[in-house]
């Protein structure tokens, strides 16, 4: 093994160790004390804070963002019940977002986006005398902090990567279109009750939508080519394997699979041919592979066509302006 090839396996490594140790390990004590409804926002929350972490400006990023990440949360959570109030706060999250760009951290704060969406398509519902809105904005903010913690004692190793920085004018196009999309996809996911179905469609708007167009005609062709593939896997291996903790098992070699994928630079239809088979192998332990894996093909096919839409219609004013 080259020297080049040892230091990418114990950076992997090291990645992988760091995500399980921050953003599951908050999720992981809440479901071991019975809080069960603080799972998810968790999960989500420790989730999203790594990926910002290590791919924005290491701990500072976590630091910055702890207090608005928490507040928004509180008010996804209070907004999930009406459609119009939860399209508007999705909204004014993927512009902010989106304007994340100037300073070339799109990337960085995308999956708190992501984390925002599932939460208002399936909210949590804590059965105490305090509001559900502040308990998810309190899990959430120390869910945060516990990732920005483990990300500054692991400084050493966590190698952020450099940012590149758009133009005022991209990032305007960009950051109002892509508030537009998540606002109607929102308010339809809520006023249909399209439950985690519906965040998976606002997660497809985000990940393929980018501030290029080119770019993003070619995240969706490499978005939907890789969900195929992972809905074939996922149908494969439901059909040999039905028992909860095997499916978790292999949900899980999936998904750290996907996370290697992603840190060694491979093209994108591989991690979502790898993500796609985990994240429905964990949720069909209490449910049928088939039934899941197909409602996730649905709802990423949903997701891949709005957005192509809006990019077809931008595509006259792209050729005009060169501003899109």
């Amino acid at each position: 093994m080259t020297s080049a090839l040892r230091a990418q396996t114990k950076n992997i490594t090291i990645s992988i160790v760091l995500m399980v140790i921050a953003g599951f390990a908050p999720a992981i004590v809440m479901g071991a004390l019975g809080w069960k409804s603080a799972v998810s926002v968790a999960m989500l929350g420790g989730l999203a804070t790594f990926m910002a972490c290590t791919m924005g400006k290491g701990w500072h990023t976590g630091l910055v963002m702890a207090v608005p990440f928490s507040l928004m949360t509180a008010l996804t959570v209070w907004s999930a019940p009406y459609a119009l109030a939860a399209a508007v706060v999705l909204a004014v999250a993927a512009f902010f977002r989106g304007y994340a760009a100037k300073a070339g951290m799109q990337n960085a704060f995308l999956t708190v986006v992501i984390a925002l969406g599932f939460i208002v398509a399936e909210p949590p519902k804590f059965s105490t005398s305090v509001p559900s809105p502040v308990l998810a904005g309190l899990v959430m903010l120390a869910t945060t902090a516990w990732v920005t913690l483990i990300v500054w004692l692991a400084q050493r190793w966590v190698h952020p990567p450099m940012l590149a920085p758009i133009t005022t004018d991209r990032v305007l196009w960009f950051s109002s279109v892509l508030a537009l999309m998540v606002g109607i996809a929102t308010w339809f996911v809520v006023d249909l009750k399209l439950g985690h179905g519906g965040g998976w469609i606002i997660l497809t708007i985000l990940v393929v939508y980018q501030p290029n167009l080119g770019d993003g005609f070619k995240k969706a062709g490499a978005r939907a080519v890789g969900t195929i593939v992972g809905f074939v896997i996922a149908i494969v291996v439901g059909s040999v394997v039905e028992n909860g903790p095997i499916l978790y098992l292999l949900g899980t070699v999936c998904l750290i699979a996907a996370m290697v994928v992603m840190l060694t630079g491979k093209p994108y239809w591989y991690f979502a041919a790898l993500l796609t088979p985990a994240i429905v192998l964990y949720e069909s332990a209490g449910s049928t592979v088939t039934k899941v894996a197909v409602e996730r093909l649905e709802a990423t096919i949903i997701g891949v066509l709005i957005t192509l839409f809006f990019m077809l219609l931008l595509l006259p004013l792209a050729a005009r302006a060169r501003k899109v």
